[in-house]
């Protein structure tokens, strides 16, 4: 019987997946000493048994990866048959190349580290930022909020920026779209600031439209907030979104509320929780994603 252990950054996904797969869920102790530095025990027999690491990097994401590798070197000296690692959010992934001269790739520094600390059978990431196919397998997080948005006619599909295509794509088969865009983003690489057009060709196609913006992260909600400014001059309905990583860093939602959005629907994939969110539970999505 598979072993399922819950990390500090689990949003519940855990109990979800143990009781869709009949698996035996296990809480390590956690704790911080006067340092700051992390302690873990696991107190369970996983000798011979097939294990599964669930934890989600947000907030505090440098502690919970390090909660992860310190799990990972507890269960290999316990002496289980297999180690999997699920992320519900695995922080670093936007930094996946180099921009400018100089910089690291996060990605790869965190994908490396820990596959470093023991023999991993299989990394688990829920609607990674970038899918490396041959590093971890990616777990689709959009396609279950689609559910949420089958009340609304004619929807305009939008991704905030080319590489969000085949996202917002995978939404958009499920649910009565009209059509589906996306938006040309440009972000200054020193000052972070986003700027984000409409495509002449596809202007018409807003107006009147309700429209949904699909993304994978909300950080500060400055691209939601730019976008959803744009599309409403250009005359949409409605704004929603649909998103699967929640992080709400500071007044973010204040700021995209304050641009005009009337719905936010997100996966449960962090701990972090704010009235006025719809959250989608996608513990048994990502169970039949790993199970069948």
């Amino acid at each position: 019987m598979l072993i399922i252990i819950s990390l500090s950054g689990d949003p519940g996904v855990s109990a979800g997946i143990a009781r869709y797969s009949g698996s035996t869920l296990v809480t390590p102790t956690i704790k911080r000493f006067p340092d700051g530095e992390i302690y873990i025990r696991i107190d369970h027999d996983l000798r011979g048994r097939d294990v599964l690491i669930v934890q989600s990097t947000y907030p505090d994401q440098d502690s919970k990866l390090m909660e992860v590798l310190l799990a990972i070197d507890a269960v290999s000296r316990l002496g289980a048959a297999s180690i999997s690692v699920l992320f519900t959010y695995l922080a670093y992934m936007r930094q996946d190349k180099v921009f400018l001269k100089g910089e690291p790739v996060s990605l790869d520094v965190v994908l490396r580290t820990i596959s470093s600390i023991g023999n991993i059978d299989k990394l688990y990431v829920v609607e990674p930022h970038v899918v490396w196919r041959d590093r971890f397998i990616a777990i689709d997080g959009v396609s279950p909020l689609a559910e949420r948005f089958r009340d609304l006619d004619g929807i305009l599909v939008v991704a905030p920026d080319k590489g969000g295509v085949e996202r917002a794509r995978r939404f958009y088969s499920l649910i009565k779209g009209s059509d589906l865009i996306y938006m040309v983003k440009k972000r200054d690489r020193y000052t972070g600031k986003v700027s984000s057009e409409i495509a002449e060709s596809d202007a018409d196609k807003v107006k009147n439209s309700h429209v949904v913006i699909v993304d994978d992260i909300v950080s500060t909600g400055g691209t939601l907030a730019e976008a959803s400014r744009k599309l409403l001059s250009l005359g949409a309905s409605s704004i929603h979104v649909a998103c699967a990583h929640p992080l709400f860093v500071g007044n973010a939602f204040k700021r995209i509320k304050g641009a005009g959005i009337d719905k936010v629907v997100c996966g449960r994939t962090v701990v972090k929780k704010l009235d006025g969110v719809e959250y989608v539970d996608l513990s048994s999505y990502i169970a039949r994603s790993i199970f069948g």
